[in-house]
């Protein structure tokens, strides 16, 4: 079972691994029918990354996260039956997606134009590295290389000296935004399909959802003659004026709240719930921006490591200033706006028990969001092969004796 109802009756042939496999996650989180097939080997993010859960050697968050409510088909596409059942489960489906090397499927005879040939509605993904076009396209990538490739380096730990990584907190992006990229383009390449019976070609890439995620730094190389600097504006590069007043503080309980009042009426409320026009006053001459910020800096941390982070929450939200947690991971998950807005929830893992996991920033009335588990490999072989192909027991079983069809066991 996926997630909500949105999706039902779409139903999804996903042949992904490690990070592709993020959009059939999306697709199986909005209520697609998501099939994964799977080689003998299957998808390498199952027992990738760290931590592992219930044991050294269980299965990993990733996995948990992108393959959640799938089912899982272990077939054998090099095989003759195989790419044969493959057409067939083509043939019945709303979209392909291919989430490895782009051109994978074609060589198998499985690509775009083949399964059109079968299906000439079908809406195909190739979501990759790098693509099937351009001088780079033959060249193996990973996680860390979009980054590379997109000019963000700054954030890749790969990029830096051991001794920046240890102060330097990563947050990949293009190995996350190609699926979020690959689902709106496919999404949209599906609503087109059950209006005009028209497929399509959709290609994403990892490197270039990178390329393409901060618009500012891209935009900017492009029209670098035509750039003025603007002072004081939000996400300045440079310290902007005011930048006490757009800051995370400790609190005397050793949490931390992001105090939000950089706008003047903001800043002239909480001086004045606080009785303190000192502080207001700090800001009275224009000209004298950069000493104002300085000092008002050393206040505020003073000022905030005086009183513990529910009384500050309480002050922003009885005073209508705007301030919220400055959380780690730790601290987010026993958030009460957090655990109040349904952001997890329970799920039982064969071999693991019981999990709280993260639910999706996607929100709904009138529907729980309890997807199954991750899919063992080949755990629905043959639900998918009877349910769909209509076949027996007794055919299954030649199937995986043929080693055509499996399910395989670690």
């Amino acid at each position: 079972m996926s997630g909500y109802n949105f999706l039902d009756g779409v139903r999804v042939l996903e042949v992904a691994q490690l990070g592709p496999s993020s959009l059939g996650g999306y697709l199986a989180d909005m209520g697609a029918d998501v099939i994964k097939i799977e080689g003998r080997d299957g998808d390498p993010v199952r027992y990738s990354g760290t931590p592992a859960l219930g044991s050294p050697d269980g299965p990993g968050l990733l996995h948990l996260r992108w393959n959640r409510g799938k089912r899982s088909l272990g077939l054998n596409l090099k095989s003759e039956q195989g790419a044969k059942i493959f057409r067939q489960l083509a043939g019945q489906a709303d979209i392909v997606i291919e989430g490895m090397r782009a051109g994978v499927l074609k060589r198998l005879g499985l690509g775009f134009e083949d399964l059109k040939a079968v299906n000439p509605r079908i809406v195909f993904c190739s979501i990759s590295g790098l693509g099937s076009t351009g001088p780079y396209s033959e060249l193996g990538s990973h996680g860390p290389s979009f980054d590379a490739f997109g000019g963000l380096s700054s954030l890749n730990p790969y990029a830096l000296s051991p001794d920046e990584r240890k102060a330097t907190d990563w947050a990949p992006i293009g190995m996350h935004a190609m699926g979020l990229n690959a689902a709106l383009g496919t999404l949209a390449a599906l609503n087109r399909a059950q209006r005009t019976g028209e497929g399509a070609y959709i290609e994403v890439t990892g490197a270039e959802s990178a390329a393409h995620w901060l618009p500012e730094g891209l935009n900017s190389a492009l029209n670098a003659q035509n750039l003025h600097a603007r002072q004081g504006f939000l996400n300045s590069r440079d310290k902007m004026a005011g930048w006490p007043r757009l800051c995370a503080y400790a609190t005397r309980d050793g949490k931390k709240v992001f105090f939000q009042g950089l706008f003047p009426k903001f800043w002239a409320r909480f001086c004045a719930v606080l009785d303190r026009p000192d502080l207001a006053a700090l800001y009275a001459n224009a000209a004298n921006s950069g000493e104002a910020d300085e000092r008002a800096h050393v206040e505020l941390v003073e000022l905030f490591a005086s009183r513990d982070f529910d009384e500050w929450m309480t002050m922003f939200n009885d005073h209508d200033i705007p301030g919220g947690p400055a959380h780690t991971p730790r601290s987010l998950v026993e958030d009460p706006h957090f655990v109040a807005r349904d952001n997890v929830y329970e799920v039982e893992q064969p071999g693991v028990g019981v999990l709280r996991l993260g639910t999706t920033p996607v929100k709904t009335v009138g529907q729980d969001f309890a997807p199954d588990a991750a899919p063992e490999l080949g755990q629905h072989s043959g639900q998918v092969l009877g349910e769909l192909l209509g076949l027996d027991e007794q055919a299954i079983q030649r199937l995986c004796a043929d080693e055509v069809v499996f399910s395989a066991v670690r």
